[in-house]
């Protein structure tokens, strides 16, 4: 057998693939940082989310009245805002100025203000004003002061038109169309139940992201220390390389992904109405694209910590370019282009509309099939940074050690701003588990 792999390209190819898998599946649980992103995070993230967005509805949001009219057109006004279940008139003020000092202290959220003539204008059949002055501290407080006066509105005109009315006969008035607000998909109307699905894949792409920058920063820093060569680095193609990695990351989030896209939204009771088979479906080319992403993006992490400065900040740039807080149909052509060659930006929309709206995956078989042409296009990057920059960096790292073995240390202290070498380098130094050195 050992000979026919040795002879057998094709299974020296799979042989290269089990061993990568095996070491990266060892370098993943014996490494403190990446355990912390690849598990922990995925752990503790929806949990805090959730509770960071309970409860999701603000209700009897405080606002004060400053009615410079004085009618029963304001005061009535003011009486059906202040029987809205989301607002809650605490005062009325005499001006703008004592308003907006209750404002400041925290007594109220938000300001309403009758112009003076306000309820000559209504009855003059005119466009009459009400101001709303909202704190943007909170913007489910908007969201809520809002909807308020939008239904306070809509109510007011058309009671005024059913006086105006009042004289045409009532099987005239028998035609008159009501309106019923029903909510599809968040039912609750709240603010985490439309956020935090498309948050919870977010989570699993950063911190698989964050993870894989994490092992290859770990094994840069142990080729420093060894004449630019990695010894616990199996020694395998570039495709055999990508592929025995991916394959690790994959398997390891397989119980991450079911518990944050499965299990933490029914803990919280958000939506869950879609099929846990498509899901689960709809998450595999997911899971690939982002590792094969985080391969492409390891050559901006020279070492362990500079993986927060390249990668942390990209999260609110994926969160915009998701969709969440701006619809895409919206952005410029240059932002949509961007958003389509990131795995979350079609694994978020397919994974809304199927866990909220009841939605196939037959359905979203566009974002579906999206995924897999991204898993082809990232492992392409991978495969390029991998043989391009990656292996040369090493090869020049080698070159440059052979003629000074201190010289990658040196360089690496200068570029830290590190006047002064350590006179004594452990093993541990070198980012090498204890004892590995060893098995080898």
């Amino acid at each position: 057998m050992t000979t026919d792999r040795r002879h057998n390209p094709l299974l020296r190819w799979l042989h290269d693939i089990y061993l990568v898998w095996k070491r990266e599946f060892w370098f993943s649980f014996h490494d403190e940082g990446v355990i912390i992103f690849f598990l922990v995070l995925c752990l503790v993230y929806p949990v805090l989310y959730a509770l960071i967005y309970n409860t999701e509805t603000a209700h009897d949001v405080t606002v004060v009245v400053v009615d410079d009219d004085r009618s029963a057109d304001s005061r009535q006004f003011s009486r059906m805002l202040d029987a809205t279940p989301e607002a809650c008139v605490v005062q009325y003020v005499p001006t703008i100025a004592d308003a907006q000092r209750c404002m400041h202290e925290k007594e109220c959220y938000g300001i309403v203000h009758f112009d003076k003539g306000f309820g000559q204008r209504v009855h003059r059949g005119e466009q009459a004003h009400v101001t709303l002055y909202c704190d943007m501290g909170v913007m489910i407080r908007y969201k809520q002061l809002m909807m308020a006066m939008t239904a306070v509105q809509q109510t007011f005109n058309s009671q005024l038109l059913q006086q105006r009315l009042s004289v045409v006969p009532v099987s005239m008035n028998s035609g008159s169309i009501g309106n019923e607000q029903v909510a599809l998909g968040n039912t609750s109307m709240g603010l985490g139940s439309a956020v935090l699905p498309a948050i919870f894949i977010l989570v699993l792409q950063q911190s698989m992201l964050l993870g894989i920058c994490m092992l290859h920063g770990g094994s840069r820093e142990r080729r420093l220390h060894n004449q630019g060569v990695d010894p616990l680095e199996i020694p395998a193609g570039v495709s055999a390389s990508i592929l025995g990695k991916s394959l690790c990351y994959w398997m390891i989030y397989i119980i991450p992904t079911i518990y944050t896209l499965v299990i933490a939204p029914k803990f919280f009771d958000f939506p869950q109405v879609g099929d846990l088979r498509g899901i689960l479906v709809l998450v595999l080319p997911f899971l690939l694209a982002s590792s094969f992403m985080g391969q492409a993006l390891k050559i901006f992490a020279n070492d362990r910590e500079s993986t927060f400065i390249a990668l942390v900040f990209t999260s609110l740039i994926f969160v915009f370019l998701s969709g969440i807080s701006w619809p895409r149909c919206s952005m410029s052509p240059l932002w949509l282009i961007a958003g389509n060659f990131v795995p979350s930006t079609w694994a978020v929309n397919a994974y809304v509309q199927m866990q909220s709206n009841g939605a196939t995956l037959a359905q979203q078989s566009t974002a579906y099939w999206m995924l897999w042409v991204l898993t082809g296009v990232m492992f392409v990057l991978a495969y390029a940074v991998e043989r391009f920059i990656c292996r040369r960096r090493y090869r020049r790292m080698q070159h440059y050690a052979k003629r000074d073995a201190m010289a990658l240390i040196r360089e690496e202290y200068r570029r830290q701003a590190i006047d002064v070498l350590p006179e004594n380098i452990n093993q541990a130094d070198f980012g090498i588990p204890g004892g590995m050195l060893d098995e080898q």
